[in-house]
């Protein structure tokens, strides 16, 4: 949710006495910390309490009245001096503080309404909630507030004087005023503010029904699944999906039961969509996704569905065949019925990977105790980025379960950057999510100190027992990385202001640092160093890291496409209203189109998509993000992930600047030195072969030697080159950025794709292109690459009319990849996600 100045975004310890278990005593202060069970603290009657978080007005639920009271009052005050100053830099400020008086209390209620185990504290910041939610949406209808910030970007001279930072925030702000309908008569602004809070009490509200279990009377169930599920009366209580049980039949039932229709569910379904629609028209925009992809990446939920049909088309073959490997496992193990049906794909996908692996599942758990993923997460943050997690002791009061622990931040120049809080263990009325959610942002005070970011990690880990620490997954394992991930683009995101902290930033690039993450829990390297068996201490053996490695890359296919199915649903969804189909048809016929397993009549999975409401629209963002990670791991990563060269710039270049810099800027990276156009305009194309020079001039100017390598060198140093060596025979091209049609004439022809290029070579390459409108000419057989034919090669690049601003070529691999910075994303990231 995200607004002029709500802008909280949800992402998907305490360290108490420590009770003594026989576990291995190597691992890091860290690592022991999470590997011990925590004991109940013993009461102090007469020490200070502190409130949630610190907050001194949070120690009882009253206390989110009080805290909500002052935030408003506060903000009365604000926006009187932003409207009575003349406009300048510090309007951004003011703005800026603005936003952080209400979300330091909106954040906190936002996560504490959902995870508090206390029902008058959730009720109590619900209603913060609602209050907060209700004067942001008037905020952003507030003419004379628009006006002030209006003014300030209105003025040519005042806003060139604006550093680059400051002036995307002021516009980004100037934006949230505008998609909330600021232009409207006032007739019209107050409609949209209803809206906006009744769209926010049906979010509460249907967030809320995701994750309430359903009960079934017991009759109804074979007595020998009774086990599986909580037991009431005559009924059992189903509160998952249950994907991983071994018995078909318990899958079944839990997939049966847990997606039933609720009606109350559908209907609030219904209107929140309805409600969505009916602001985004209200405001202008064709449909809420319209509206919602404004500012992202894909710009346009036309771009975003040709996106996921290409995506789709590239996969499917690949899907197919997963899915015959699910059905030849579950023929061998169940051929009375065997049928592959939405409840089999995960528990049948991970028997595959383990066949493959020639290893159990379980066996991993002993090598990936928490602690040992905690030591194994301070140990690469650490190398990578100079950043340390120490666990420090909550005061009374400051956390909401005593399993909570509390992690300082550290780095080891610039000192103490924040903290996390690591709620991570399975209780009652918890939700079943792995979420990333910000308490308080990080920005520059007005007396120059810098207002240090809070985190909360929540997780849904099974409690350590009496013999035993927590025993993660190579699943649990790669989701802590992931969320993790989240953590750092807070902690490391140094920005002056809190609107564009962290996480604050386009919710299609927001995935990519914690998807980053998920490449290193996927790495040898990095997982060798961590892996040990929480008795003995023994390492994990390198066989079964590798094998594990292995693995995840079985049923890919499948797994990626289900994602696909899902964006597709949240696309179409807020399309254009009305749809003239309920919401279970367009999910019936979404599946059909998009998943490839039939839908099973009498369920409505989409009441419990949970992403509707805080990735309304966006969920493709996974998909997209995962693309950009790809690509910067396979940059700075692939060859040695422990780079801490590479890290420096992927923190420079990405995680510093959170929301404050366009995400394609930070994909495309820094520039190194300015260039001229005057100067690269002689130069056409370079070759190097097996670290050669070979320069190709255009039909107009011809180049020496000398020449060539002059302008090489300056070639390396556009922001849009990068030279990589990643392979035995180097092959790297670097285009000027000009178009020349008269080159076009090639023996292969116009049909050449850059693909077929590189099969005819048979080589690999790894390197990025800054072009418009280029296109690939002749330059001679290749001396030291393998050339099927002996005639010359060459090609034209095929750019689309619907692609006329293509200006930035990816080439990874034997794929390439077009990104546009006009947001026509046709076959963008396709590649790189179907390559692996």
């Amino acid at each position: 949710m995200r607004g002029a100045m709500l802008c909280a975004r949800r992402l998907g310890g305490l360290r108490a006495r420590l009770g003594a278990r026989q576990v291995s005593t190597s691992w890091s202060p860290v690592g022991a910390a999470f590997n011990v069970r925590p004991q109940g603290r013993r009461l102090d009657l007469f020490g200070e309490r502190q409130g949630l978080f610190g907050v001194p007005t949070l120690r009882a639920p009253e206390g989110f009245r009080v805290a909500q009271e002052r935030a408003l009052r506060r903000t009365e005050q604000l926006v009187a001096r932003a409207c009575s100053l003349p406009p300048g830099p510090q309007t951004v400020l003011l703005f800026d503080e603005l936003s952080d008086a209400l979300c330091r209390v909106a954040d906190l209620a936002d996560f504490v309404r959902i995870a508090h185990p206390e029902a008058a504290f959730r009720e109590a910041a619900e209603e913060a909630c609602r209050s907060i939610g209700t004067a942001v949406e008037k905020l952003n209808t507030n003419v004379e507030l628009y006006q002030s910030l209006q003014k300030l970007l209105a003025d040519e001279r005042l806003a060139n004087s604006l550093d680059p930072e400051t002036r995307r925030v002021a516009e980004l702000f100037l934006f949230d005023f505008e998609i909330s309908g600021i232009h409207l008569d006032n007739d019209k602004r107050r409609r949209a503010v209803d809206l906006n809070v009744k769209i926010l009490d049906l979010s509460s509200t249907f967030l809320m029904g995701t994750n309430l279990p359903v009960k079934a009377e017991k009759h109804l169930l074979p007595e020998r699944v009774w086990h599986h599920f909580e037991v009431a009366g005559d009924h059992v209580v189903v509160d998952g999906l249950r994907a991983e049980a071994p018995d078909d039949l318990v899958r079944e039932a839990a997939y049966k039961i847990f997606l039933y229709p609720n009606a109350g569910q559908l209907k609030c379904l219904e209107e929140l969509l309805s409600n969505r629609d009916l602001l985004a028209k209200l405001v202008g925009y064709e449909s809420f996704s319209h509206r919602a992809l404004q500012g992202t990446m894909a710009r346009s939920p036309e771009t975003v569905m040709q996106f996921l049909e290409k995506l789709s088309d590239k996969l499917s073959e690949r899907t197919m065949k997963d899915f015959e490997m699910m059905r030849g496992m579950k023929m061998k193990l169940n051929p009375q019925n065997s049928e592959l049906m939405p409840w089999d794909p995960p528990y049948y996908s991970s028997l595959i990977r383990a066949e493959r692996s020639s290893v159990e599942p379980g066996a991993y758990g002993p090598f990936f105790s928490l602690g040992a993923c905690m030591d194994g997460l301070d140990v690469l943050l650490g190398r990578l980025l100079g950043v340390s997690l120490r666990v420090q002791q909550p005061a009374p009061g400051e956390v909401w379960a005593q399993d909570v622990r509390k992690l300082a931040v550290v780095h080891e120049s610039e000192g103490l950057l924040g903290y996390i809080y690591c709620d991570f263990f399975q209780r009652a009325d918890k939700p079943h999510q792995d979420c990333h959610f910000t308490i308080r942002g990080g920005r520059v005070r007005e007396d120059g100190s810098y207002q240090l970011p809070v985190v909360v990690l929540m997780l849904n880990l099974p409690q350590p027992s009496r013999d035993s620490p927590t025993l993660l997954t190579p699943g649990m394992m790669e989701n802590l990385f992931h969320e993790m991930g989240h953590a750092m683009h807070s902690m490391l995101g140094r920005t002056r202001y809190q609107h564009v902290t962290g996480t604050r930033c386009p919710t299609d690039f927001a995935e990519v640092p914690s998807i980053l993450m998920e490449y290193f829990a996927a790495d040898y390297r990095v997982v060798q160093q961590f892996a040990r068996h929480y008795q003995t201490g023994q390492s994990l053996p390198r066989s079964m890291v590798s094998r594990l490695c292995e693995s995840k890359k079985v049923c890919a296919a499948a797994d990626m496409q289900l994602q696909v199915f899902y964006a597709a649903l949240d696309q179409l969804y807020h399309g254009p209203h009305p749809r003239g189909r309920c919401t279970t048809d367009v999910l019936r016929a979404t599946q059909e189109r998009f998943y490839g397993l039939p839908y099973v009549p009498g369920t409505a999975w989409q009441l419990r998509f949970s992403h509707l409401v805080g990735y309304g629209a966006k969920y493709y963002s996974y998909l997209m993000s995962r693309a950009v990670a790809s690509m910067v791991w396979r940059e700075c990563f692939l060859q040695d992930p422990f780079n801490r060269a590479a890290g420096e710039r992927y923190r420079r270049e990405m995680l510093a600047h959170g929301g404050g810099k366009e995400p394609l800027l930070m994909v495309e990276g820094e520039p190194r030195e300015p260039l001229s156009r005057a100067s690269s305009a002689p130069l056409v194309l370079l070759l190097a072969l097996a670290g050669k020079l070979f320069a190709v001039p255009s039909a107009q100017s011809s180049l020496g030697r000398d020449e060539a390598l002059a302008v090489h060198s300056l070639c390396t140093r556009i922001h849009c080159v990068h030279i990589t060596r990643s392979f035995s025979h180097l092959f790297t091209w670097a285009i000027s950025g000009f178009s020349f049609p008269n080159l076009t004439n090639t023996p292969l022809g116009n049909t050449t794709s850059p693909q077929h290029l590189c099969r005819e070579m048979a080589i690999g390459y790894n390197v990025s292109f800054g072009l418009k409108n280029a296109s690939l000419f002749p330059v001679g057989k290749p001396c030291c690459a393998p050339v099927r034919n002996s005639k010359a090669w060459g090609g034209v690049l095929p750019i689309e009319q619907s692609e006329p601003n293509l200006v930035f070529l990816v080439t990874c691999h034997r794929t390439c990849f077009p990104v546009s910075r006009s947001g026509s994303f046709l076959g963008v990231f396709t590649d790189i996600l179907t390559v692996e």
